[in-house]
């Protein structure tokens, strides 16, 4: 998803040489039909030294798990890598208490250790965060919001249903998939409302085929979704959420999320819940059953507050600044 904004935002602005592993086909044809690139894209298998002028690499907090593919991917191109300029795309926080926190590390010290083992990843070369909050909780980077083409994402009628498309797995409390577990087994015992998860029961239950990776049904999804609900405080900023406030969803966001102070206000544009299950249940099930219309107003202006915030244009522009102040000039 990401790759897909910044191929298009940057379509007249610089050719891209994705490097994709030939052998694995079939997971390129599954991405291409979920997020289609424009021309300014090629495939090559293997890196080639003097051909380009940078190089981008994407790290989150798993790349510190030797056990996992992109660990060593990451490690690989870095090495190989030392002729052109780097920057490296973070899109997480120092958050895996998963892999850590044990022999008695506590979280905090376990954020510390990832910390200090991404950075080390990461040395001297540039480092792009996808929030102003993440450049805390790193230490350091160079904050761009993500930026979505609101043509893409189009708000229809709404039926009184909540939907997510949070990570189904992996990194519970990175996620807060705990929250989100219980919200969904207790949702229902109100007033029968399920949580539809993309990934994860949406396809099954909702008869849309795979509403996922079969874009123009996710699109119809959203569009026709009257609440959105996010649990995530600790993700930097969620794309997800984005496409939901660009398809006219009245999102239902779990305060301490980043940067909300900057875009987001309580009751006109998203409802703010504390992390508190019982409270999102009720709030969410009094959207779907007595707040239709006002829930409807607060998507018309969510969809204006992403179109505003995130979109192609600054988007583009925070690239080009990043490459001519702190790549190329190198």
């Amino acid at each position: 998803m990401h790759w897909h904004d910044m191929f298009n935002a940057l379509k007249d602005d610089a050719d891209f040489f994705l490097i994709d592993n030939p052998a694995k086909e079939w997971r390129r044809e599954e991405y291409l039909a979920a997020r289609p690139i424009p021309d300014n894209v090629t495939f090559v298998p293997y890196y080639e030294k003097g051909k380009y002028d940078f190089a981008i690499l994407n790290v989150d907090q798993q790349c510190i798990n030797e056990k996992l593919g992109k660990s060593k991917v990451v490690k690989e191109l870095n090495e190989v890598i030392q002729d052109i300029p780097k920057v490296f795309i973070n899109h997480a926080t120092p958050v895996y208490p998963e892999f850590v926190c044990t022999d008695g590390i506590t979280k905090p010290d376990g954020e510390k250790i990832v910390r200090k083992m991404i950075m080390d990843i990461i040395g001297d070369n540039v480092m792009v965060v996808n929030s102003y909050k993440s450049v805390q909780e790193w230490g350091s980077g160079y904050p761009i919001w993500h930026g979505i083409s609101a043509d893409e994402w189009l708000p229809m009628k709404k039926e009184p249903r909540v939907c997510t498309a949070v990570s189904a797995g992996g990194c519970d409390e990175y996620y807060n998939r705990a929250l989100m577990n219980r919200v969904a087994q207790k949702l229902p015992e109100i007033n029968g409302h399920i949580l539809w998860w993309a990934k994860k029961n949406s396809s099954k239950l909702y008869r849309m085929g795979d509403t996922y990776t079969k874009r123009e049904n996710y699109q119809k999804f959203l569009g026709q979704s009257l609440v959105y609900f996010d649990g995530t405080f600790r993700t930097p900023m969620n794309r997800g959420r984005t496409e939901a406030m660009l398809s006219g969803c009245c999102v239902v966001q779990v305060e301490g999320a980043h940067d909300l102070e900057r875009f987001a206000e309580d009751g006109k544009n998203m409802i703010i819940v504390p992390n508190d299950v019982d409270k999102i249940i009720e709030t969410i099930d009094d959207l779907l059953e007595n707040r239709y219309e006002e829930a409807v107003e607060i998507g018309k202006n969510a969809r204006a507050t992403a179109i505003k915030y995130f979109n192609r244009k600054q988007y583009r522009e925070s690239w080009l600044k990043l490459i001519n102040e702190k790549i190329l000039c190198k």
